[in-house]
């Protein structure tokens, strides 16, 4: 059987309207701009302004039509992730814990990786050859991952803490049982989770990673983003009358970052040819970027103002169980993975939590915050550190 064609690309409309609009109004501009300078004010003729105005057009209808075949080419490229689901060991409302562990022989040590709530599990485990969890299994590590589903029934007026107290804390509980100390995994705002939940199970966990993990919001980077708080009564008003916050709506918020990125990757990806290995990894990735899910109107409050408007991460205002969350207690080995070019969360973001943990393993990837998990340096750049860092001294 045939496999199914790509899945939508739900911010097509607005994609194509920030870049086409762009673009094609760029020899227009260009005239105003022109005809309000005064004659001394430039040496070209009228007929280079001509010229130009002319690569112009030439310029954005080329641009124009490499993002629009790269978006055809998207949808026609049948996609079926091959990988099998393994086994549910564990459940929590609609949140599961998958057992990696692919081998018979007892592996050590168990580490249990943490997803963000917005985005799908299976980043970390994308495909045959870009699967961190396999790669662990493969190399001596017992690998669990939190697959937190789409808030139903039990989640539904959930905010971060909850997910910490009511499904992260009792599935290390069960993990511990039968496995002892364990080590936690968090990427992106599941490290933010994961080092909650650390510091409130110390005897459980015995190491945590922290891979692109965000801290301090209120960095330079993020200057243009924080809102003058007369506006946050608005927008606080606003997340309240939702059950949920779309995926859609949370990913709109991940362009704002850089709102050309699309654009780019699906000009890029229509020169690439259909059959080669690089294309058929850019729609398996495309495919997991659109396959976002809601989130909880109170964890979008307490992540869109609590973490990043008021900053009450870096701030030590954030408590789990009436508990300050502080990286300064932490008594465990600490890995921290601050990729060089993320955009999502910036090293000043990121940096700032490395700063304060006291026992932090540093390391720099070149990739971004996906690239540093599914990219072409992947393996050399955190899987393989990642690794030595779990089996050289850190339970012991």
């Amino acid at each position: 059987m045939k496999p199914p064609p790509s899945p939508p690309l739900p911010l097509l409309p607005m994609h194509l309207a920030l870049s086409l609009g762009c673009w094609l109004s760029s020899p227009f501009a260009w005239a105003s701009a022109k005809n309000g300078w005064p004659a001394s004010s430039s040496n070209y003729s009228p007929e280079s302004h001509a010229a130009l105005r002319q690569a112009l057009a030439g310029e954005a209808k080329s641009r124009a039509h490499d993002l629009l075949s790269g978006i055809l080419r998207y949808y026609e490229t049948p996609y079926k992730r091959d990988l099998k689901e393994p086994p549910c060991i564990w459940q929590r409302g609609n949140a599961r814990l998958l057992d990696y562990e692919v081998t018979a022989a007892a592996h050590q040590p168990v580490t249990l990786f943490i997803p963000s709530l917005i985005n799908r599990y299976y980043i970390l485990d994308l495909d045959k050859e870009r699967s961190l969890l396999r790669f662990m299994a493969r190399h001596g590590i017992y690998p669990l991952v939190l697959d937190w589903g789409a808030p139903g029934e039990y989640e539904k007026d959930f905010g971060c803490d909850d997910y910490v107290t009511e499904i992260l804390l009792p599935a290390i509980d069960f993990l511990a049982r039968s496995a002892g100390r364990i080590t936690l995994a968090g990427y992106c705002m599941g490290g933010n989770l994961a080092l909650a939940a650390t510091q409130l199970r110390q005897k459980q966990v015995a190491a945590l990673a922290l891979l692109a993990t965000p801290w301090d919001f209120h960095c330079r980077e993020f200057s243009s983003f924080i809102l003058d708080k007369s506006w946050l009564p608005m927008v606080e008003s606003l997340i309240a009358s939702e059950k949920h916050i779309p995926a859609d709506v949370l990913q709109s918020l991940f362009y704002m970052a850089d709102p050309w990125v699309f654009e780019k990757k699906f000009r890029r990806f229509a020169q690439l040819k259909p059959e080669s290995r690089e294309a058929q990894e850019f729609v398996a990735l495309e495919r997991w970027v659109n396959d976002g899910v809601p989130m909880t109107a109170q964890a979008a409050r307490d992540c869109l103002i609590g973490w990043a408007q008021n900053n009450e991460l870096a701030g030590g205002k954030w408590q789990v169980a009436g508990k300050k969350i502080d990286p300064a207690v932490l008594k465990m080995p600490t890995f921290i993975a601050i990729p060089q070019n993320d955009r999502i969360v910036p090293q000043g973001c990121a940096a700032a939590l490395a700063k304060a943990t006291p026992k932090a393993h540093v390391i720099h990837p070149g990739g971004g915050h996906v690239g540093m998990i599914v990219g072409g340096q992947a393996k050399q750049e955190l899987w393989l550190p990642l690794v030595t860092w779990m089996k050289t001294g850190t339970f012991k």
